[in-house]
């Protein structure tokens, strides 16, 4: 009887410490996926950001090519000397010889 005691508190020991390693192995895997969740989160909600930035980038871009275009279609118009004419009558207030200035003023109302 002694034998069989001494067997079943080797086989109790055995199963207890296998009880305790398969707890751990749970734990460490509990931590890994609530890791693993807490990464694709923020992963998923950094690519939104991302994605928000690069189109609003876009959009700049886009504008800024077109404001780019404006302005070199208006350094055409006045890089000749119709151009500059037209820019000296209309922003100056000048006027060509024998011409006279006539400037209409708005009332207010």
């Amino acid at each position: 009887m002694d034998k069989s005691v001494c067997r079943s508190k080797k086989h109790l020991r055995k199963i207890y410490k296998k009880r305790v390693y398969y707890f751990f192995i749970a734990v460490t895997l509990c931590v890994c996926l609530i890791q693993f969740l807490y990464a694709s989160l923020f992963n998923f909600t950094r690519h939104i950001v991302l994605n928000k930035q690069a189109t609003r980038l876009a959009e700049l871009n886009r504008t800024a090519l077109k404001k780019n275009k404006q302005l070199k279609n208006q350094l055409e118009v006045y890089s000749s000397y119709k151009g500059i004419e037209e820019l000296a009558r209309n922003n100056l207030k000048m006027v060509g010889t024998n011409e006279v200035l006539v400037l209409i003023k708005e009332q207010n109302r």
